[in-house]
């Protein structure tokens, strides 16, 4: 009897899978099952779902778009929350006449919402404070977390005020910028996690905005492999003058394979699932690139990508 098995009435009347595969829901397209699963698409029922969890002591994991992450071959014990369907669609609030003289136009979106959408909508309203985030999948949520970045920019520039569960009252909090702990590629909020979020947008030549977005979209597909399974840039960058991507082409393991995991063709500061790959082949890959670099360059490479699960 598995542990779903034993626990099915715990959520009788909420929407809860069980023995769920994770490689649906992360963008590396492995991992094992889930004892529960559910995406919940109100903050209440979110509440609802971890509350009854937390009060039968079942651990309770939380994944936003899973481009990211990669889900150990064991899976997640417990419940896992997807967010992907919290969202309602943008909202564009500019202040109102005497209130504030700053040309600040204020977007919010609950923490599903996908990054994608976002950008979309701010080239078509004129908005620059988004164009570095063009082509970058995921959520709101996971992209504030992760404190996302590219082209010299990051989500640190433009989020105002996180709204956030947290997990030891049920209660949600609002927190100001001047309050939220980012650092490079993370924003250390424990024992919390992200409801919504409001971002700071500047108006801008609508011409220009659309430009500088096309830019950059262009440039993703140009340089890294968007087309294949992947979870994003795997190692976080030591420095600006030594990206990842270029110490591990140098150390010569471009194209690099490990069963069914390979080191990018295309930018080497990826990892991709050629079709069959298992978490533990991506994992062997990581410590062989890892390893290699330490040992050619004297430098530890970080993971910018989370591996969770058993």
């Amino acid at each position: 009897m598995t542990p779903a098995d034993t626990h099915k009435p715990l959520f009788k009347g909420l929407d809860v899978e069980t023995n769920v595969p994770m490689a649906r829901y992360t963008s590396f397209r492995v991992g094992g099952p889930a004892d529960f699963l559910a995406l919940p698409r109100r903050i209440e029922t979110l509440v609802s779902l971890a509350g009854t969890a937390r009060d039968a002591g079942m651990p309770i994991t939380f994944l936003g778009g899973g481009t990211n992450t990669l889900v150990s071959d064991k899976g997640i014990r417990g419940l896992v929350i997807v967010l992907t369907a919290l969202k309602k669609g943008p909202e564009l609030q500019k202040p109102n006449a005497g209130e504030d003289t700053r040309p600040i136009v204020r977007m919010s979106a609950l923490a599903g919402e996908r990054l994608s959408t976002l950008c979309r909508t701010t080239v078509e309203n004129g908005l620059s404070g988004l164009e570095w985030a063009a082509g970058i999948p995921g959520t709101l949520g996971g992209a504030v977390m992760m404190n996302a970045g590219a082209h010299g920019s990051d989500m640190t520039a433009v989020v105002t005020t996180v709204e956030v569960l947290n997990l030891d009252t049920m209660q949600p909090e609002t927190l100001n910028r001047k309050d939220l702990a980012f650092g490079y590629r993370k924003l250390d909020l424990p024992g919390r996690i992200i409801l919504a979020a409001d971002l700071s947008l500047a108006p801008a030549d609508p011409g220009q905005v659309k430009h500088r977005y096309a830019q950059h979209l262009k440039s993703k597909k140009d340089t890294q492999p968007v087309s294949k399974a992947s979870g994003g840039c795997f190692f976080k960058n030591p420095s600006p003058e030594q990206p990842a991507g270029r110490l591990i082409e140098q150390a010569g393991l471009k194209g690099y394979t490990h069963n069914g995991a390979m080191v990018s063709d295309l930018h080497a500061n990826f990892i991709v699932n050629t079709g069959n790959a298992a978490c533990e082949d991506i994992l062997a890959l990581k410590q062989m690139v890892q390893a290699r670099v330490h040992e050619r360059f004297n430098i530890k490479l970080e993971t910018e990508v989370k591996t969770i699960g058993d």
